[in-house]
C-alpha cells in the first residue's frame, strides 16, 4: 500500500491510472457505506455520549482496512506481466490483462485470492530491478576530466570549465599519459576534446569495453569511420540504403568515392542522373576549400586534371533548387546529441546557426557560379568584405522568417529531424561492426557525443544532411551581448544537466511499464524470468537503456528528442530494412526495442522546466506555473 502511495504521488499531471480509475466506483460505494456507518453511530452518541470515541475508532480502523484492500486490488490489476506466470501460459494476453484465472476488470473487492501477495511482492520485485540498474550507472559523485588535443582544448576547455564548475562537479585539466599512469582514477567523467584522426589523444579504444557502467565518455567510437569523415559517410549511407525498396529517401545526396566508384558513377551519372549537375570535395580539406561544380557527366570523366595532388574525392548530386531567403543560399548548422547510439537515443538542440552565402544565387550559371553564390561556408564568404553577423541568423530568426512567409516551421523542424534521425539509424550497423571488433557484446552505453550536422532544404521543403561534423566549435567570442556565446553556454549548461544528474528515475520507468502493461504489451525480465509469450524479454542493458532514456526525457531542456519518439512508427519500416545490416548476433539493436521505446513515448508524462527558448517558439503560450 507504502509502494502504490508513492508511486500514484509520481502520477501528478499525468492523469490516474486506468486500473486506479476502475476502482473509483467501488471506492465510493465503500465511502458511502462509511458514511452511513458514521451516521449512525452519530445517532448513537446521541444516546450516550461515552460511546462516541469508541464508534470512531471503528469507522477508523474499518476504513483503514478498506483502504489496504483497494490498493491491494489496484496492485493486482496494474500489471500484465507483472503477475507470475502461470503454467498453463497458453492463454492469451487478454486473459493476463485481466487479471489472469478467476479475475477480470470486473472482479471486485473479494476476488482477492491467495496469490494477492505474490503479485504485490512482483511489483516489488520489478522496481528493485530498476533500481538495482539505476544504481549501477548512477555515481556517487562526479569528476570530470578533460582530456583532447592541445588546439581544441585551447578552443573549447573554458565553455566546459565555467558549465561543470556551475553544476558544481569537480572538473580538471589533464593529459592521457597522467590517466594511464593511475593520475586521477576515481574519474567518472571523461570530457574528450580530440579529432580521433589517428592516435587518441584521450583514451584507447580497447579501453572502452572496460570502463566502469557508471563512467561516461563524451566519444562516439566509431564516428571517424561511419559518419565524420566524408569518405566513410559517403560508404555508410550506400551501404544501409542498398536494397531499400520502400519509401523513397532523400534525407542524403546521392554520393561516390573517386577513384574507387569512379565507373559506378559514369554509369549512374549517364543513366539516373543524365541532366544533373555534381559537386565534388577533396576529402583532406575543409571551410569549402577545394569545391567545385560540375555541370554534367561529361566532365566527370576529366575530375583528375581538376584535382591533381587529391587521393581521393567525394562526388555528390548538385542541389539545383535550394530554398532560398532574400534570394541567398543557406544552410543550417545542427546541434545533435547522441546519448546512445545502439539502441539509438538523439536529441536536437532548438537553436543553432544559418549560414548564408555572400552573393545572390544565381540558378543557371556554369559550374555553380561564384563560389560566394553556391558556397555557404562562413570562412569563404567573411572573404567578400561581409560582416559575420550578415552571413549568419539564429534559429529563432529562421522560425519567425518562415512564419512571416506563410510557411508552418514546425511541419519544417520535424521533417528535418526525420532526415538526422535516419542518418544515424543507417549508421548504426555500421557502428555495431565496429564495436564487436572491441568486444563481442560491447554496445558503447556509456559513450555520447555532441555533432554538428549540417543540412541544406530545397524548395519543396524538403532537407538533406550534407556533412557530420564531430568537434563543433564551442569556443566563446568573449563579447558582451553575443548571441552566439550565450547560445553555447545554455546548450553546454542544458547538456551537462541532462546526462549528469543525480535524481532516481526508476519509479517513473515503473510507471511507464506498467502503462504499457495495462495497453496489453507482454514484458518480461530475464532477472525475473521471461515466458514464451512475452513480446520483450528486458535484459539488465536494456533496463539500463530505458532509465537513462528516462532521465534525459524529464531533463532535456532546450533539446528536442528525436528519438525515440511518439512519432516511431515513421521509421518502422526502415528499422525492419536495417536489421538485415547489423552482424550476426548482435547483442543489442534499434530494431529490437523500436516497438516498446515508442509505445512508451506515447504513455509517459513529460514536465519540461521552463526554458528561455520557449517564449521565442511558442510566445503565446502561458508559462506552466
Amino acid at each position: 500500500a507504502a509502494t502504490m502511495a508513492a508511486w500514484e504521488q509520481t502520477r501528478s499531471g499525468g492523469g490516474r491510472p486506468r486500473a486506479a480509475m476502475r476502482t473509483k466506483s467501488k471506492g465510493k460505494d465503500k465511502g458511502a457505506d462509511l458514511e452511513d456507518g458514521g451516521k449512525g453511530g452519530a445517532d448513537g452518541a446521541t444516546k450516550s455520549g461515552f460511546q462516541i470515541w469508541g464508534v470512531v475508532k471503528t469507522i477508523i480502523f474499518i476504513f483503514a482496512i478498506a483502504s489496504m484492500l483497494v490498493n491491494v486490488w489496484v496492485v493486482k490489476h496494474l500489471r500484465r506481466s507483472f503477475v507470475e506466470t502461470s503454467s498453463d501460459s497458453g492463454a492469451d494476453s487478454g486473459d493476463h490483462h485481466d487479471g489472469g484465472e478467476g479475475g477480470g476488470d470486473d472482479g471486485g473487492m473479494g476476488d482477492l485470492g491467495s496469490d494477492s501477495g505474490s503479485n504485490s511482492q512482483r511489483v516489488m520485485d520489478v522496481l528493485k530491478q530498476l533500481e538495482r540498474a539505476e544504481k549501477d550507472i548512477r555515481p556517487v559523485e562526479y569528476k570530470v576530466v578533460v582530456v583532447g588535443k592541445s588546439f581544441i582544448l585551447k578552443r573549447d576547455f573554458d565553455i566546459w570549465d565555467y558549465t561543470f564548475t556551475k553544476a558544481k562537479h569537480d572538473i580538471v585539466q589533464t593529459t592521457k599519459q597522467d590517466l594511464q599512469a593511475g593520475k586521477y582514477a576515481d574519474w567518472t567523467v571523461m570530457k574528450c576534446l580530440d579529432l580521433f584522426d589517428g592516435k587518441s589523444h584521450c583514451i584507447e579504444p580497447s579501453d572502452l569495453p572496460g570502463l566502469k557502467r557508471s563512467q561516461r565518455v563524451s566519444r562516439l567510437y566509431g564516428l571517424r569511420k561511419t559518419l565524420w569523415n566524408k569518405d566513410r559517410f559517403c560508404e555508410t549511407m550506400a551501404s544501409a540504403i542498398r536494397g531499400y525498396e520502400g519509401l523513397p529517401y532523400e534525407f542524403v545526396f546521392p554520393c561516390w568515392n573517386l577513384p574507387a566508384d569512379y565507373a559506378h558513377l559514369i554509369h549512374e551519372s549517364k543513366t539516373r542522373y543524365v541532366n544533373k549537375s555534381f559537386i565534388l570535395k577533396p576529402t583532406d580539406r575543409g571551410e569549402g576549400n577545394g569545391i567545385i561544380v560540375m555541370d554534367d557527366w561529361r566532365q566527370l570523366m576529366n575530375w583528375k586534371s581538376k584535382f591533381p595532388d587529391n587521393d581521393e574525392i567525394v562526388v555528390q548530386t548538385y542541389l539545383p533548387n535550394p530554398f532560398l531567403i532574400n534570394q541567398r543560399k543557406w544552410d543550417m548548422r545542427t546541434y545533435v546529441l547522441v546519448t546512445s547510439v545502439s539502441p539509438l537515443r538523439v536529441y536536437m538542440y532548438r537553436d543553432g546557426l544559418v549560414r548564408f552565402a555572400s552573393s545572390k544565387y544565381e540558378k543557371d550559371a556554369k559550374g555553380g557560379g561564384k563560389a560566394t553564390s553556391f558556397l555557404t561556408n562562413t570562412s569563404v564568404n567573411k572573404k567578400a568584405g561581409i560582416a559575420v553577423e550578415d552571413l549568419t541568423w539564429p534559429f529563432p530568426k529562421v522560425y519567425e522568417y518562415l512564419k512571416g512567409i506563410a510557411i508552418e516551421p514546425e511541419m519544417l523542424w520535424e521533417r528535418i529531424e526525420r532526415a538526422v534521425v535516419q542518418l544515424l539509424l543507417s549508421a548504426e550497423p555500421a557502428f555495431v561492426k565496429l564495436f564487436k571488433k572491441l568486444q563481442n557484446d560491447f554496445t558503447c552505453s556509456i559513450c555520447y557525443q555532441l555533432l554538428g550536422v549540417d543540412v541544406i532544404v530545397d524548395d519543396d521543403l524538403v532537407p538533406r544532411v550534407i556533412e557530420v561534423n564531430g568537434e563543433p566549435s564551442m569556443q566563446l567570442s568573449g563579447e558582451t551581448h553575443s548571441q552566439y556565446d550565450f547560445t553555447k553556454k545554455s546548450m553546454a549548461h542544458d547538456l551537462v544537466h541532462m546526462i549528469y544528474t543525480y535524481d532516481s528515475f526508476a519509479r517513473g520507468l515503473a510507471q511507464d511499464l506498467t502503462e504499457l502493461e495495462l495497453d496489453g504489451f507482454a514484458i518480461g525480465y530475464q532477472s525475473l524470468g521471461c515466458s514464451s509469450s512475452d513480446q520483450f524479454c528486458l535484459r539488465p542493458i536494456d533496463l539500463e537503456y530505458l532509465l537513462e532514456s528516462k532521465k534525459e526525457q524529464q531533463n532535456m531542456g532546450g533539446f528536442r528528442r528525436m528519438y525515440p519518439h511518439a512519432k516511431g512508427d515513421y521509421y518502422s519500416e526502415f528499422i525492419k530494412h536495417l536489421e538485415s545490416k547489423f552482424p550476426y548476433g548482435s547483442a543489442t539493436g534499434t530494431f529490437k526495442l523500436h516497438n516498446l521505446v515508442t509505445a512508451l513515448e506515447k504513455v509517459s508524462t513529460v514536465r519540461p522546466k521552463n526554458h528561455w527558448l520557449d517564449a521565442i517558439y511558442h510566445p503565446d503560450e502561458d508559462p506552466e506555473p
